[in-house]
């Protein structure tokens, strides 16, 4: 799917609401978990690591550099 832009306070909300998973992982499995119980999860592409839609893979925001752990 493609990313299209987005509310910039949306995006940055749910930005807000996974950071904290970022930060308490142990494992790139493990994220993948934490994200799916909030309805998220990430996809590598050609421009850079995104978060998306869990049920329909939708590109929501490309995840801040700050954010990457693995």
């Amino acid at each position: 799917m493609k990313y299209h832009a987005a509310d910039p306070v949306t995006i940055s909300r749910i930005l807000n609401l996974v950071r904290p998973e970022f930060r308490n992982v142990a494992s790139r499995d493990e994220l993948k978990h934490r994200l799916a119980r909030l309805g998220y999860g990430i996809r590598d592409t050609r421009r850079s690591r995104m978060l998306t839609t869990a049920p329909h893979g939708i590109e929501i925001a490309p995840i801040p550099a700050s954010f990457n752990t693995f």
